[in-house]
This record gives structure tokens, C-alpha cells and sequence, in this order.
């Protein structure tokens, strides 16, 4: 090993040695001066995907990755990396891994982590806006099988931190898709979030839970929450069934060939179950489970009522017991309606029998008392300080108004048959209805239709028997309704005065409740106003089929003053419209209704307006066809 470095040393030496001057103080320095470009590899940056700030993108691979990381920053940081992605518009390269993606994002429900969930939850948003229902519907049951696991979760928060989750499908999915997946288990979850089972073995028997939250919120207010999230669900079940649509056979004329019609009405197709043909006490299985959601919901509710109900010495409800109220009786109504539902399409009764024998005098005692001294109900009126955030939706103002408004339709539905002992209840909420109408014009439309669909319950679906109990009121409060239509009191807006006109033609449609209601003398007024309807730019097709049947009765009242108005009517014929069912018919087709009118009334017409209306038909041009038919319909016998 000597000898080898001895000879490296004689190497060294050998070498060749440059010797020069050496450079002058100053000038031995590095120059900096010059310029340089910087070297970019675009595939490189393409590849790391690095931004002009240095914080690096993670592309798809890497995102679903850290989606299922142990740390909370690296979790975090893809949700909002998905979210911008979406946002700049690349949803398509996100089609291959939908179910990835979903169970990552749905996954951040259980998260033990406030951020982590509440960013999951905004991610989950933009997905659904982004994504069309045909791309979620076969990954929808990911969704709420997370969406179940976080409402039964054993934190208190994650429960709570659910129904944000809950809002996003509400809001983004489809209710047809909501309804028909997943509907009746989340109803059962929300069951579970504010109350216990006492015994395991039944269900029906339950009891409401304290306190979910912690500390900040009251129960009360807890509930609230968790049962405007179930009101919206069993909306979204009245919607879905609501929609269907009608199927109807059409038959379109052609006189160039044989055309058979049935002389007899054909035989209806019976769509009963055999349980039902056989007269046997047994619901389908939808009937079923509508029967467990009203053993399960409603002990809830009126237990959940009798909880912040008012006292004697305290007579008003504080705040929080009239969003209560409000929920509560908005459920009742919704659950109702399902029934009616249910039973329209089944052609049965058996449901709605047994709740009004299990559920009728609860109701009762617990909302009106035998004798509705409880009726109406009132908020204790807000600081002025407080401002309209603080006041909420939910409260109905000072007067409770939603809350006694659905108060009636449902006393109205527990008891279509009321007895002589019920006067005094039922006159009591008639003379409320009448106090309404009275202050209808400062009543906003939401509230508006809320008192149609009273005077419904009222005037038309139970009259036949409160007219028996209660006349005189009940005749008092068809006057009114009939002044404010004719006054025009009722808006125009959400089709507040459409329905009111629709209830008034059904009741005039119905002879028993016409004559018994004071007949003629008493709805003159509205008999009198109905033809000018037809100088509007568009009528409905009930208001042609109602104005038909006064025609066919022989109504006085009505064909006189259809026949002052026949020029009018006539010379605006050819500007109208019908609206509903005869939409698609042809135009003339709609003309000929309103003429056929004139067939009935023409005895009525003392003074020639129907020969005058015609001349003026006549000199219209283009209107040939229309004065041709109106001829043939004078000249009929």
C-alpha cells in the first residue's frame, strides 16, 4: 500500500505546471452581470401540476388517495381540491370514478371533525349540482347509507351535523329519486334522533329524548330542527304521488271512416288487493307502512306539543313553542294527505277510519279542547328591538295564523261527521274563519291559500253535516267568502282566486248543498259576476264546466246576466283562451263551449243583446265559422 502511494506522489510531480502573472488586486471577482433565462419543461409542469403561487394541485389518483387519509389537513385539502375542479368546470373526467369519489366525500359525514364534515358536505353540494340524476341514481345508496350511519351515530354532534347533509339531497336530488329509495328508512331514523323505544318489542310505544345538543341549543329546539327536515321528506312523498299523471283515452273524429263508440260505460278495471275484495282487515304493504309512520308519529308529536303547550296562568306561546305548534300540525296535515292518497288509489277507507278511532279525541283534548276554549292560539308579542332574523319562518306572527289555520282543516278531517255535542266547537272555528275574512286583504298569498283550503274544509267537504249543527255561521261565512271574491279581496298571485273560484263552482255544481246554502238569493252576487270572466284573456276549464252546469239547471240568475253581457262575451270569443284539461283541444272547439251557453240562456234574452252580439260577430273578419255555429245554436229546438 506504501509503494502505491509513493508512486501517485511521483505523478503528481510529473505534471506540468502553468505559471503565469497573477491578475491584479480587484479584478479576481466573480461577474454577476450577466443574464439568464429560466429553463421550463412544460410536460414537467403538466405532469406535477404545480401552480404560479408554489402550492401544489393533486391530480385525480392522488386526490381519491388522501380522500381516505389518516390526517385531518390532508383530508381537507382534496375535498376543496374536488370542489375547485368542479367549479372550473371539469366534471367529465370524474364519470370513471363516481363511486370512488362518492364514498370518499359521503364518508366525510362520520367524520370526527367539525371542518372535515362541514367541507365533505360543500363538496357533496357541487357534486350534485354538477352531476346529472342518471350519473348519481345508481350511486345514490352510498349516500344514504353514510347519510343513516351519521343520523344514528353515537356522537351527539355527527347526529346533529346529519341533517346538513340531509339539506344538500333535499335541495340537489331529485324528489323521485328521494322518495323511492330511501324515504321510509330516513323517517325511521328521524324517529330514532328524538325519541326511544320503552319496550323493543314495540314500536309504536315511544318516548321523546332529552337534549341532543350540547348545551347550546334547548330541546325544543333540537326537535324543531329535526322534525322541519321530516316535514320536508313526507313533502317530498306528496309531491312524488301527486305528479302521476292521469291516464286518459282520447278519441279524435274523422269523417272519412266508421267511427264506434261504447254505448255503455266499460267495466272499471278493480286494482284491490285480495285482503280488500275478500272484506279482510289487511293493508298492502304501502297502506302498512303508512300505518307504522302515524303509530310512530303522531304520540310523538302530541307529546311533543304537550311539552311547551300554554298554561292557564301563561295563556301565549313563547317563541319557540309556536315554531313548535307550527311543525307539529304541518306533519299531522302531511301525514293526512299521504293517507288520502293512498286511499284515493286503493279505493278504500280502512285507514283513515282507524285513525280517526285511535287519534280523533286526542286530538281533540290536546289542540282545541271539548269545547275550543283553547282556540285560537297567540305568540307573545317579540321585543321591537329583536329583528326580523330573530323572528323566523317558523313563527306565524302574533296571531299563530298558519298554525290555527291547519288547526281547523285537521279538526275538519278527525271529524267529518259531527255530532250535535260538537256545535259549540265547530261554530267556534267557523266564527273564527268569519273574524279572517274580515282582514283577509293584509293576509300575504302563502297565508291566503291557507285560508281556501279552511273554507274548503268548511264549506264544501264537511257542509252537508255542519250545516245541520252550526247553519246559520256556516251560511254567514259562505256570504263573506262570496263578497270578498266578488270584491276581488283575494290576490291574484299563486292562484289564490283561481281556487276560490273553483270552490265556489263545485259548491253551485252540487245541488243539495246549493238549495240548503239559500240557493239563487243567496249567491246571486257571485252568479251575477261569473260571466265576466269570460271577458278575460283566459278562462279555466273547471269555470267553463261550472258556468255549463248552471245552464243545464236553469239557473236564472246566471243566464240573465250572461245574456246582458253577449256582445262582450262574443266579441272577445275570438281573444280567449281556456286553460286545464282542454288545452290541447282546437281553439273553435273551445269557442263552441262558451257558445252552447247561449243555447240555455237565449230564452232569457227579453231586450235582442244575443241578435246583437251576433250582427257584431258577423262583421268581425274571419269570424265566419264561429257567427255560422252561433246561428245554428238559436235556431236549435
Amino acid at each position: 500500500m506504501g509503494g502505491h502511494h509513493k508512486k501517485n506522489l511521483r505523478a503528481e510531480k510529473a505534471k506540468v505546471k502553468l505559471k503565469g502573472a497573477k491578475l491584479p488586486k480587484g479584478l479576481n471577482v466573480t461577474k454577476t452581470d450577466f443574464k439568464v433565462r429560466k429553463i421550463e419543461i412544460r410536460e414537467q409542469l403538466k405532469e406535477s401540476q404545480y401552480t404560479e403561487t408554489g402550492q401544489r394541485q393533486l391530480n385525480l389518483k392522488e386526490t381519491l388517495s388522501r380522500l381516505k387519509h389518516h390526517s385531518v389537513k390532508f383530508r381537507t385539502d382534496a375535498l376543496r381540491n374536488v370542489r375547485d375542479s368542479l367549479k372550473s368546470g371539469n366534471a367529465d373526467h370524474l364519470i370513471g370514478h363516481l363511486n370512488e369519489l362518492f364514498q370518499g366525500i359521503a364518508a366525510g359525514a362520520l367524520d370526527m371533525e367539525r371542518s372535515a364534515r362541514q367541507e365533505s358536505f360543500k363538496t357533496l353540494d357541487v357534486l350534485l349540482e354538477a352531476l346529472e340524476p342518471q350519473a348519481v341514481s345508481p350511486f345514490f345508496h352510498v349516500i344514504t347509507t353514510y347519510l343513516r350511519c351519521a343520523m344514528t351515530h353515537v356522537l351527539p354532534a355527527i347526529q346533529e351535523d346529519s341533517l346538513l347533509m340531509l339539506d344538500v339531497l333535499l335541495q340537489r336530488v331529485p324528489p323521485s329519486l328521494l322518495a323511492e329509495r330511501s324515504a321510509s328508512t330516513i323517517i325511521g331514523n328521524f324517529i330514532d334522533m328524538i325519541s326511544r323505544a320503552r319496550h323493543d318489542n314495540e314500536r309504536s310505544n315511544r318516548t321523546l329524548t332529552l337534549n341532543l345538543g350540547q348545551g347550546k341549543q334547548t330541546t325544543i329546539k333540537w326537535r324543531t330542527k329535526v322534525l322541519i327536515r321530516l316535514q320536508q321528506i313526507l313533502g317530498t312523498l306528496v309531491r312524488t304521488k301527486s305528479s302521476k299523471p292521469a291516464v286518459a283515452r282520447v278519441a279524435f273524429f274523422d269523417e272519412m271512416r266508421p267511427q264506434y263508440y261504447n254505448v255503455l260505460c266499460p267495466v272499471k278495471q278493480d286494482n284491490r288487493d285480495l285482503y280488500t275484495i275478500l272484506n279482510e282487515p289487511k293493508l298492502s304493504a304501502e297502506g302498512a307502512r303508512l300505518q307504522t309512520y302515524v303509530e310512530q308519529l303522531l304520540p310523538l308529536l302530541q307529546d311533543n306539543w304537550l311539552e311547551v303547550r300554554p298554561q292557564e296562568q301563561q295563556p301565549l306561546l313563547s317563541q319557540d313553542a309556536a315554531a313548535s305548534l307550527h311543525v307539529v300540525i304541518s306533519l299531522m296535515s302531511l301525514l293526512w294527505t299521504l293517507i288520502a292518497q293512498h286511499e284515493t288509489e286503493n279505493n278504500t277507507r280502512e285507514l283513515s277510519d282507524w285513525l280517526r278511532k285511535n287519534y280523533a279525541q286526542k286530538f281533540l283534548l290536546n289542540f282545541l279542547a271539548k269545547d275550543g276554549s283553547r282556540f285560537p292560539y297567540q305568540q307573545i308579542p317579540l321585543a321591537a328591538k329583536k329583528s326580523a332574523k330573530d323572528k323566523g319562518p317558523l313563527d306565524g306572527g302574533e296571531l299563530c295564523l298558519p298554525q290555527n289555520l291547519g288547526i281547523v282543516q285537521l279538526a275538519c278531517k278527525f271529524f267529518p261527521d259531527p255530532n250535535k255535542k260538537q256545535g259549540q266547537l265547530f261554530g267556534h272555528l267557523v266564527k273564527f274563519m268569519q273574524q279572517r275574512m274580515e282582514r283577509l286583504s293584509s293576509l300575504p298569498p302563502e297565508q291566503q291559500l291557507s285560508v281556501v283550503a279552511s273554507l274548503r274544509s268548511l264549506l264544501l267537504e264537511n257542509a252537508t253535516a255542519l250545516l245541520k249543527i252550526v247553519p246559520e255561521p256556516l251560511t254567514s261565512l259562505l256570504s263573506a267568502s262570496i263578497e270578498a271574491y266578488v270584491g276581488q279581496r283575494f290576490t291574484t298571485r299563486e292562484g289564490v282566486t283561481t281556487r276560490v273560484l273553483s270552490l265556489l263552482c263545485e259548491i253551485v255544481e252540487r245541488s243539495d248543498l246549493y238549495a240548503r246554502f239559500g240557493g239563487e238569493q243567496r249567491f246571486a252576487p257571485f252568479l251575477s259576476y261569473l260571466p265576466q270572466l269570460l271577458l278575460k284573456p283566459t278562462v279555466s276549464e273547471g269555470t267553463l264546466r261550472a258556468m255549463a252546469t248552471l245552464c243545464r239547471q236553469l239557473n236564472a240568475a246566471f243566464m240573465s246576466s250572461l245574456i246582458q253581457m253577449a256582445p262582450e262575451v262574443l266579441s272577445h270569443l275570438i281573444k280567449m283562451q281556456v286553460t286545464g284539461d282542454s288545452e290541447a283541444e282546437d281553439k273553435f272547439e273551445n269557442q263552441k263551449r262558451v257558445l252552447n251557453l247561449f243555447y240555455y240562456a237565449r230564452e232569457c234574452d227579453k231586450e235582442g243583446q244575443l241578435e246583437r252580439g251576433l250582427k257584431q260577430l258577423e262583421e268581425q273578419a274571419g269570424n265566419e265559422g264561429t257567427a255560422g255555429y252561433l246561428k245554428a245554436v238559436m235556431a236549435y229546438n
